[in-house]
């Protein structure tokens, strides 16, 4: 046990340099930069924590500014006492902080709500306005919780590609007492009793990867940016179910209902700061080929809390 915990230390003390050169410490952990104290330089004493993620300048007029992300909270002395600044920095205040001009950052990440509704619906051959849906109830929630940008200007950071990952709930509410079955392969109404019936419907769960183009209008001295972007979306569906919910009891049935496993389409979005309005329209049929009636699905709605 004791050799183990001494080999534990020694790999950690090989792993952390304290590196000093020129009134600049340097400490390294496991290859990378942990902090940087930069003693007397032209603005006073400096602590870079991190990948210049926080900054802490010690300045020569009694004044102490730290930096975390674009927020700049900055305490110095004055006549009647200490004044204390909160400030949001802009893309020319964020390059003296850093040293770096600011990176192309995208819009995706967020929380989505929209309506849900079909176009070109084609009964032909099935019983007719069985998916017909309650507008009112049928909504999608989505949470794009991963998002990568890559700028695409070398000295603006205003054009640029956006991907990532997100997770896309589909509820589609039925406005008639049906619900859907999968009979040898086929989609199928099933008719209710309107008797106690308060709630047919479908849901799908979809795991969303985007490609867009976003165009970012400066605005407010650049701080703040109106956005512009469309591009092609992509789905591959990882759950559906049907639910009833009849003279106070539920039911739930999970199948595939041979709706297409991978739906792909277009979006496009306008936005400002946490907000956007978004549309998208899936080319691809709900269901498969020859397996329902034809029906392209499409979503409006809004996207809040942008990280």
């Amino acid at each position: 046990m004791k050799k183990s915990i001494l080999t534990l230390i020694i790999v950690f003390a090989s792993s952390t340099l304290i590196l000093k050169a020129q009134d600049t410490t340097r400490v390294k952990v496991l290859g990378k930069n942990l902090v940087t104290v930069v003693e007397g330089g032209g603005k006073g004493n400096e602590v870079k924590i991190g990948n210049n993620s926080i900054d802490i300048v010690d300045g020569r007029d009694d004044s102490v500014k730290v930096r975390v992300g674009r927020k700049a909270l900055v305490i110095s002395d004055g006549k009647h006492g200490s004044n204390i600044e909160l400030n949001t920095l802009n893309d020319q205040e964020m390059e003296t902080w850093t040293g770096h001009k600011p990176k192309f950052k995208g819009h995706w990440a967020a929380l989505e709500m929209g309506i849900n509704s079909f176009a070109k619906v084609n009964y032909s051959g099935y019983t007719p306005y069985f998916m017909d849906l309650n507008q009112n109830k049928s909504f999608e929630t989505g949470l794009n919780f991963l998002s990568y940008s890559i700028g695409l200007q070398k000295d603006k950071r205003n054009v640029g590609l956006v991907t990532g990952l997100g997770l896309t709930y589909n509820d589609y509410r039925f406005s008639n007492s049906y619900t859907i079955e999968n009979n040898s392969g086929i989609v199928r109404a099933v008719e209710l009793s309107d008797t106690d019936l308060s709630k047919t419907k479908l849901a799908t769960t979809y795991l969303t990867v985007p490609l867009i183009l976003e165009f970012q209008i400066p605005v407010n001295g650049h701080e703040k940016r109106i956005y512009l972007s469309g591009g092609v979306i992509g789905g591959l569906k990882v759950g559906s179910h049907t639910k009833i919910i009849q003279n106070g009891d539920k039911h739930k049935s999970r199948d595939d209902f041979n709706i297409n496993p991978f739906r792909y389409g277009a979006t496009a979005r306008i936005g400002y700061k946490g907000l956007n309005v978004f549309g998208t329209y899936y080319f691809s049929t709900f269901f498969k080929s020859g397996r329902g009636p034809e029906m392209f699905p499409f979503t409006i709605g809004i996207g809040l809390l942008n990280w």
